[in-house]
């Protein structure tokens, strides 16, 4: 699969295995509430941080790096910072800083010890779908050497993970799994470089998310699969490329299925709003967390007194910052403003000018600098860029207009990643009820727009609030005349799943729903 791949087929010998680094056996997550924590086997928990403040876009146990007694973790947050939790500043919140940018990135794997200088390497994929090596070095401020492109053409998978000698031939491994649900295997060398793959399995799609680690820690890779009901089967690595029949797995992680983030996922999470937020005519509004596999939360107040006549525009959206806590922003009459407020992080209210809007959406991160942006449409049909800023505010005097011609939608609706490279997207639907498809090109723009389906006119409202099911792809729900909502469950290519009735009733109630 070189030509598929876009891969040079390396002349370097695999390294043999080695045992001074072991894979970790133990799940770490990342709850809600932010604090981190490591779930043996056993079920013994092992607190990490207590008290941190950020949600991390992806976790990764590396085991031993900072030469403490225990596993060290990665968090990447969604600003592209990469931060150290040694073994010495766990619980404490303190961490390290090691570096910027990698928000660029849509999936980082521990692909194991390939150098065999008895420290985890790493490999991360962009949004271009090139995959790139971190080769480890022996420095705690910058355990990683500059990286190195190892191959393109990656984005051809929705799941890609790492799994330490799953392969004796190599002491570490890439098992991906395509949109058809089929497993590959490819194994790493000393460089950095990967071996042609080979097909290792099939139906591999029942799973959301497939996580690697040494569970049983036998010195080779194993391989969990997570359905969206939050149930976790094992697959036990044999260490010659292959695995054990799937064995269901206790659970013994609090608040699962519904945890933030899990270290050593195959797919990043798409965090989007997570929830779907719906104002009612009175101008109460109210918010509906997802559990991460296609249900609510039991909704709860957040705001009072927003009604329509006075604000007849309101759109929760991506966060702006590292706290992962939705935003909002509204229209006021009779100023013809677009105000945001952040109402969970309690900052104040900011009024941004922004006359004749028509229709305003928070997709997520749209210029790469890891941020969550704004796109707003005057009542002339022109469409505008306005970027979001760390501290939750709203950069309007360096707004761009993306285009025009933005009249002839009906609803436009900010839609996290729906096309599978990590970058916001939008939707919108005409009239006539087609939906069309605008995948964010990382600059502040969109590529030509894609026609994904039809019949969308049979809805009153369309939300699109990330992901709902807790497979890292960005989803959209809708409510029909009737009261019911909808899931569709995005498949990370631009299409959605069959719909999933998610609501039986009621939510024609509501004035707005995003």
């Amino acid at each position: 699969m070189t030509a598929a791949t876009g891969l040079a087929v390396s002349t370097a010998a695999p390294a043999s295995a080695v045992t001074a680094w072991a894979e970790p056996g133990a799940i770490t997550t990342q709850s809600f509430m932010m604090d981190i924590a490591t779930v043996g086997a056993g079920g013994t928990s092992t607190w990490v941080c207590e008290t941190c403040s950020d949600e991390y876009r992806q976790l990764l146990d590396v085991g031993h790096i900072s030469g403490g007694t225990s596993d060290d973790v990665l968090g990447i947050t969604a600003s592209g910072q990469l931060r150290l939790h040694t073994s010495q500043t766990q619980l404490s919140g303190k961490v390290l800083a090691i570096g910027g940018g990698w928000q660029t990135y849509n999936q980082v794997a521990v692909v194991g010890d390939l150098t065999g200088d008895g420290r985890a390497d790493l490999m991360a994929r962009d949004t271009h779908g090139r995959l790139w090596f971190y080769a480890s070095q022996v420095s705690l401020s910058q355990p990683f050497r500059p990286r190195v492109q190892v191959g393109s053409s990656w984005n051809v998978y929705d799941q890609l993970i790492g799994a330490a000698n799953f392969d004796t031939a190599a002491r570490g491994s890439l098992v991906t799994r395509d949109l058809q649900g089929r497993l590959w295997l490819y194994d790493g060398r000393s460089n950095g470089t990967l071996s042609a793959r080979r097909q290792i399995g099939t139906g591999w799609n029942v799973y959301n998310q497939l996580i690697g680690l040494d569970r049983d820690q036998d010195g080779h890779g194993d391989i969990l699969g997570r359905t969206e009901a939050g149930s976790l089967y094992l697959y036990k690595g044999t260490g010659t490329g292959g695995y054990a029949g799937r064995v269901k797995t206790p659970v013994d992680i609090p608040n699962w299925p519904s945890v933030n983030a899990i270290a050593g996922e195959g797919h990043q999470p798409d965090f989007g709003k997570g929830e779907v937020v719906g104002r009612m005519p009175n101008g109460d509004v109210y918010a509906y967390a997802s559990r991460e596999n296609g249900t609510f939360l039991p909704r709860r107040e957040i705001a009072v007194d927003f009604l329509p006549a006075i604000y007849p525009l309101a759109t929760t959206t991506v966060a702006f910052g590292d706290s992962g806590l939705p935003g909002f922003v509204y229209s006021a009459r009779p100023l013809d403003t677009v105000g945001g407020v952040l109402l969970y992080a309690g900052a104040s209210a900011q009024n941004v000018s922004l006359a004749n809007c028509s229709a305003v959406a928070g997709p997520g991160d749209l210029d790469g600098d890891g941020h969550g942006d704004v796109v707003a449409r005057d009542t002339g049909g022109h469409l505008w860029f306005i970027p979001g800023h760390a501290d939750g505010t709203l950069g309007t005097g360096t707004r761009r207009l993306i285009g025009g011609g933005w009249n002839a939608y009906r609803t436009i609706v900010g839609a996290s990643d729906l096309s599978g490279d990590g970058v916001a997207d939008l939707v919108a639907t005409t009239p006539g009820g087609d939906m069309y498809l605008y995948a964010g090109l990382a600059n502040g723009a969109f590529a030509s727009r894609v026609h994904v389906g039809s019949g969308w006119q049979s809805y009153t409202k369309i939300a699109a609030p990330g992901d709902l099911t807790g497979d890292g792809k960005g989803d959209l729900a809708a409510a029909d005349s009737a009261g019911r909502l909808w899931l569709y469950p995005g498949l990370g290519n631009g299409h959605f799943g069959a719909r999933v009735e998610i609501g039986t009733a009621g939510w024609n109630a509501f004035h707005d729903i995003s």
